[in-house]
């Protein structure tokens, strides 16, 4: 008997007792379901869920996707381009201080009512003004709100805000003659315009939506979703195979090979808009000089990460934006890994004998950080560069004493970006965060001038041009994106989106 069990290693009695766990975490209602997605019903086992119905208080990208099931955005992303695109506006137009949006007609929300100016207004202002909003500082610009006519709405900034098509995607309307009827409790009825209408929510339980039926889109092809939040990664795993759920998200790196020999499942993966890359603060010595900077990034070879570290699973990025991102410029090219290269430059800068330095990480916010700066830290050795590696905590490492402090001089870091303009200006813009210090001004004029250019191909010369010149001064080594990579049930049509939205409008069911 004893022999018996002895011969489960511990990653089968994992994977049982999650099987076993989920069962009991997702109920008998949906524990008997079907394994296979159907018309009538899809469960998205996910690996975060709705904390607060209030559709403002939270601001991260898989929320989002939840939440553009039932309320949309004036702006979506066509990510194939990349460009935004409208989704509830019809066209806009930037008037230096002002931009005036025009609304598509014929959009009603899911209480009947039109959508119109005044729920943009609405919307906006709540945003910007809601204690328990996290979506306020995107419109931190914004003096005021105009409802032209019903369908036209100009929103005025106090300086010119080229960059405000970013600020508005993902921010989504909602009815502002719902919020009259029901004052604080509007949240509870959850009324938009989108694909799906809300039904039913626990916290940290299921959100139920069911199809809207009167939807001014495509009508979707699912009647009924369902999200459920499950934590950890093994039991979405055991739940996808189990037929508790039909799509999954982050699965581990680990699994796939298991998922994509399974007769019922398969995998789904895209390039993420995470980009992760080496910041430099040049405040710091040695990196106050360009040459070690040079230097680090030619001791780098990311794709022998991707390929050790992640199987696979990622893609090199040539220059300071990935190729999903707007601003990206596919003439640019990464320095090529060549430690040789790398010596010269540090005995040029004054460090004949190579330099010593520490590498900062957060092992709990970054997959495989510290497997990955292990391989990194070898590499730059070849160049002559030690690096000692720090390990912090994500708080420490995050806060005013690391990374926002500009008290790390060195350290590997993940940040999404849409368009390139929001990592250029948070991280490399003159006395915006401490976090690099770096300081060009021709950097700096440049997006002046793209944050004031109201032609979208003249900002993406600008954003370029930008890049150019960060990949001349590298007060960073950019590395890699990674593979968004999903669990999917066999009979779901359905690609993945960069923005790690799980939307089921845009789901198709296989006979």
């Amino acid at each position: 008997m004893g022999k018996e069990r002895s011969g489960m290693n511990r990653r089968e009695f994992l994977k049982q007792s999650a099987t076993l766990s989920i069962g009991a975490l997702m109920g008998p209602s949906l524990a008997g379901m079907s394994w296979a997605a159907s018309k009538d019903r899809v469960t998205i086992l996910h690996g975060i869920g709705v904390d607060s119905l209030n559709p403002y208080a939270h601001s991260a990208s898989p929320t989002y996707g939840i939440w553009q099931h039932i309320m949309e955005p004036l702006i979506d992303v066509d990510y194939s381009k990349p460009e935004y695109i409208g989704h509830l506006a019809e066209s806009w137009e930037f008037q230096g201080k002002k931009w005036v949006f025009h609304l598509k007609k014929g959009i009603r929300f899911h209480s009947g009512e039109p959508f119109t100016s005044k729920d943009v207004i609405f919307s906006i202002n709540r945003m910007k003004n809601d204690k328990r909003s996290l979506q306020g500082p995107n419109f931190k610009d914004v003096v005021e709100t105009q409802a032209l006519d019903d369908h036209t709405v100009a929103i005025i900034t106090e300086k010119p805000n080229a960059v405000f098509l970013d600020r508005l995607h993902n921010r989504f309307m909602m009815s502002k003659t719902a919020a009259d009827k029901y004052g604080d409790q509007v949240d509870q009825h959850a009324i938009g315009t989108g694909p799906y209408r809300f039904v039913s929510w626990q916290r940290d339980g299921n959100l139920v939506m069911t199809r809207n039926d009167d939807y001014w889109g495509p009508k979707p092809d699912i009647k009924e979703v369902v999200y459920r939040k499950v934590g950890e990664e093994a039991a979405r795993v055991a739940g996808l195979i189990a037929g508790q759920g039909d799509v999954i998200n982050n699965v581990p790196i680990e699994e796939i090979p298991r998922l994509e020999r399974h007769p019922k499942v398969r995998i789904e993966k895209v390039e993420g808009l995470r980009m992760y890359f080496l910041a430099m603060n040049v405040t710091f010595k040695p990196f106050d000089n360009k040459l070690v900077r040079q230097a680090v990034n030619y001791s780098i070879d990311p794709q022998a990460v991707v390929k050790n570290i992640y199987e696979g699973n990622g893609f090199v990025m040539n220059g300071p934006m990935s190729s999903n991102v707007i601003g990206y410029d596919p003439k640019i090219k990464r320095y090529p890994f060549d430690p040789k290269k790398a010596r010269e430059l540090l005995a040029k800068a004054g460090y004949p004998n190579g330099v010593e330095v520490k590498l900062y990480f957060a092992p709990d916010r970054y997959p495989k950080a510290r497997e990955v700066c292990q391989v990194i830290a070898n590499q730059l050795a070849k160049g002559g560069i030690k690096a000692d590696l720090i390990s912090q905590e994500f708080v420490v490492f995050w806060g005013n004493s690391g990374v926002n402090g500009g008290k790390l001089p060195f350290y590997y870091v993940g940040r999404p970006a849409i368009d390139a303009d929001t990592v250029y200006d948070q991280y490399f813009r003159s006395g915006v965060t401490k976090r690099v210090a770096y300081k060009n001004p021709e950097f700096d004029r440049l997006i002046d001038e793209e944050q004031k250019a109201g032609d979208q191909k003249k900002r993406l010369a600008l954003l370029q041009e930008a890049g150019r010149i960060l990949m001349e001064d590298v007060p960073f080594a950019p590395l890699y994106t990674l593979a968004e990579v999903y669990g999917v049930a066999r009979n779901i049509n359905w690609k993945a989106r960069p923005d790690e939205k799980i939307l089921v409008a845009e789901m198709k069911i296989r006979a």
